[in-house]
C-alpha cells in the first residue's frame, strides 16, 4: 500500500522538517518531499508532529502481562498494549529471580522473536536485569536471589536466548563483575550497571571495560557526593548513556532538567521500567516472585521500596517536556534516535528517513498520542479500539 502522512512538522533526527509530505510504500519510507504526490492518498494532520515510533529499552510488562509470565499469551499481551503509548518496539526486561525462571523467560523470549510475524510493538530482544547486584542498593529485587555472575552461567544466557540476549546489567562491585563484563562486550552484549553500592573508580573501572550505560540514572544506586562521586557521579561524568524514568516519582524534575544539561540529549535515553499494572487501576500485582502494591499510580514492595513503575513512554515524553523544560524536538529523540542507536537498529527505525521502516508516533501539540504506525500500518488511532 501507497500513501502519504503531511503533518505540521516532520521530527527527524537531524530536525524538524515543516511542510514536508512523508510517502510510505510496502511500510517503508519511499520519499520525504516538499510536493504533494499525485498518485497516492494524503492524510493530512495539521497541529500535528510525526515522530519516529517510540522505542523503550526497558520494561518489564504491561496491561496486566510481565515478560516472565510463565505462559505463551503475556509478550503479546504487552505487545497489543503498547502502540496506544506511541511505542512501536521494546526490549523484555526480567528481574531477579530463581534461575531457572530467568531462563525459561529467555527462551520464550526467544521463541516469540523467531517466529516471524509479530503482532503489535516488535519484541526486539531481552535485558538481564538481576541476579547480578548487591544488597546496598537492590531495590525491589530480592535479597535470597542476588548471586555473583559467572563465565558457565553466561555462556547458558547467551545458548538460551540464542543471541536475542541484547543486554545485562551488572553492579560494578560484586565478585566475578570484571572477567563478566568483558565475556558479555566481547560477546556482543551491552553491559549496564545497575543496583550498585559502587564506588567512581569501580565504575570507571567497568566503563573502561565497556559498561556503557547506567540503569534508571538516581535510582538503585550509589549517590553523588562532592567526595566520593559514586554509581550517580560516574555516569553524569563519563560518556556513558543514561536511562531515566521521568515518571514525576522516581525522579524530581529539576533533576531531570539537572540530568538534561549535564548529559545532553544525545546521552540520555527515557524508559518506563513499567511493570504489569501499567494502564491498569490500583491495586496488588506481582513482579517477578514479589507482590507489589500499587497507590496513586506508584508501585511499591511491602518494605516500601519502588518496585519498577506504571508510567507510559509518551508520559515519561510529556514530563520531559513540560515538567523538566527540555525542547519538544531533543525529549523525541530520547525515545527514539538515541534508544535505536543503542541498540544498533538505527539502520532500521528510530528515524524518520528514506529506506527506514514507516514505524511512526503521530502526536498532538499537548504530545498526546494521536495514532501509531508500526511498517506502515495504522495499528492504533486515540478514540478507536483495534
Amino acid at each position: 500500500m501507497r500513501y502519504a502522512i503531511k503533518p505540521e512538522k516532520v521530527m527527524t533526527s537531524s530536525g524538524e522538517l515543516l511542510n514536508k509530505y512523508v510517502v510510505i510504500n510496502q511500510g517503508k519510507i519511499e520519499s520525504i518531499q516538499e510536493e504533494k504526490p499525485v498518485d497516492c492518498d494524503v492524510h493530512y494532520y495539521p497541529d500535528s508532529y510525526l515522530s519516529a515510533g517510540f522505542i523503550d529499552v526497558h520494561i518489564h510488562g504491561r496491561a496486566g502481562a510481565d515478560v516472565m509470565d510463565e505462559n505463551d499469551t503475556a509478550l503479546a499481551t504487552i505487545a497489543q498494549a503498547l502502540p496506544q503509548t506511541g511505542v512501536t518496539a521494546w526490549v523484555g526486561t526480567t528481574v531477579s529471580a530463581p534461575w531457572q525462571n530467568i531462563l525459561s523467560s529467555m527462551q520464550r523470549m526467544k521463541d516469540y522473536i523467531q517466529q516471524g510475524k509479530q503482532s503489535g510493538a516488535e519484541l526486539l530482544g531481552s535485558f538481564m536485569e538481576g541476579p547480578y547486584f548487591t544488597e546496598r542498593h537492590r531495590g525491589s529485587h530480592p535479597t535470597e536471589y542476588l548471586m555473583p555472575p559467572t563465565i558457565p552461567q553466561l555462556e547458558e544466557l547467551l545458548q538460551i536466548s540464542d543471541r536475542t540476549l541484547l543486554r545485562v546489567a551488572i553492579a560494578p562491585e560484586i565478585e566475578n563483575a570484571e572477567p563478566a563484563i568483558k565475556w558479555l562486550v566481547e560477546n556482543g552484549v551491552k553491559v549496564s550497571v545497575a543496583h550498585t553500592n559502587a564506588t567512581f573508580e569501580q565504575v570507571t573501572k567497568a566503563y573502561y571495560l565497556g559498561a556503557d550505560c547506567g540503569v534508571h540514572l538516581f535510582n538503585g544506586m550509589s549517590a553523588l557526593h562532592h567526595r566520593e562521586p559514586g554509581c550517580t557521579g560516574a555516569v553524569l561524568y563519563h560518556d556513558m548513556l543514561a536511562e531515566i524514568i521521568a515518571d514525576g516519582i522516581h525522579v524530581h524534575p529539576a533533576v531531570l532538567n539537572l540530568a538534561y544539561k549535564l548529559k545532553t540529549y544525545r546521552r540520555m535515553v527515557l524508559i518506563t521500567d513499567c511493570m504489569r499494572a501499567g494502564g491498569l487501576p490500583d491495586g496488588e500485582y506481582t513482579l517477578g516472585v514479589q507482590t507489589v502494591r500499587v497507590e496513586n499510580g506508584q508501585a511499591r514492595t511491602f518494605d516500601g521500596s519502588l518496585a519498577g513503575s506504571t508510567c507510559s513512554l509518551d508520559q515519561a515524553l510529556r514530563n520531559m517536556v513540560f515538567k523538566a523544560d527540555v525542547p519538544v524536538w531533543e525529549a523525541i529523540q530520547m525515545v527514539t534516535t538515541i534508544p535505536a542507536t543503542y541498540l544498533g537498529v538505527a539502520d532500521r527505525i528510530g528515524d524518520i528517513a528514506v529506506g527506514k521502516e514507516a514505524n511512526f508516533t503521530l502526536l498532538n501539540k499537548e504530545l498526546q498520542v494521536q495514532a501509531t504506525y508500526i511498517q506502515g500500518e495504522q495499528v492504533y488511532k486515540c478514540g478507536e479500539k483495534f
